[in-house]
């Protein structure tokens, strides 16, 4: 389920030995400028729910913002040029018109 209908999308990287960070992105249904908390190995960008119906459904490739000196960028994860046997692109968007899908021009690979 993406952004638009969960709300909330999160995902973990383990680093071993305990050590996990956990990333995610919430869409939040207020104005308030994209920001971003880290707490508690714990990174958290929020961004305004309007910003994202808008971005998720136009050929816009990502929502950025500024927080202090952190630059805050959030890109759509695009379908690979070339087919990654280990890896499923379920959520992946396919690539822009301007390029073509897997470097063939054909369909994207079906996982």
């Amino acid at each position: 389920m993406g952004l638009c209908e969960a709300g909330t999308v999160e995902r973990s990287a383990d680093f071993g030995l305990g050590t996990v960070l956990i990333y995610r992105i919430q869409s939040r249904g207020v104005t308030d400028p994209i920001n971003a908390v880290f707490c508690n190995h714990s990174i958290t960008v929020c961004v305004p729910a309007e910003s994202v119906a808008i971005w998720a459904a136009a050929d816009e490739v990502g929502l950025y913002g500024q927080q202090g000196a952190l630059n805050i960028a959030v890109e759509k994860d695009f379908r690979c040029l070339t087919r990654r046997l280990d890896e499923e692109e379920l959520d992946a968007y396919p690539r822009p018109a301007s390029e073509p899908e897997h470097g063939t021009g054909g369909p994207p690979c079906q996982l």
